[in-house]
């Protein structure tokens, strides 16, 4: 798996705008509201998300579930919406769980590829 952050030079002129094309790339159809969730291979620590259509996400493990947001919520307990990149955290909101799994559900059905770095 290619490394999102190079080394110098690389990383210090406006190629550290864009990373290089990533080698582990994972292509996902999201049913219309339907939980998919997606493995985080080995060793990655950043994941770049593009899709046709609006999806949330979040970080969990293969029994993570969420919905589509009917309410606001008001203890942190929500999905992101549409992300474009993202570093993989440790740890999830417990402090003592490492993720395992991209959790996507997309309000209609939509295409899109997650690309891995480490």
């Amino acid at each position: 798996m290619r490394a999102f952050l190079e080394p110098y030079p690389l990383s210090s002129t406006r190629s550290s705008f864009a990373p290089p094309f990533a080698d582990y790339v994972e292509d996902v159809v999201l049913p219309a509201d339907t939980l998919v969730r997606v493995p985080i291979p080995a060793g990655a620590r950043f994941a770049l998300f593009s899709f046709d259509g609006s999806f949330r996400a979040k970080p969990g493990v293969a029994a993570t579930t969420f919905a589509l947001p009917t309410a606001t919520t008001g203890d942190g307990s929500g999905s992101e919406l549409e992300p474009a990149a993202r570093r993989i955290p440790p740890f999830l909101a417990d402090g003592t769980t490492a993720p395992t799994h991209l959790c996507l559900r997309a309000p209609a059905a939509c295409k899109g590829s997650l690309a891995f770095y480490r």
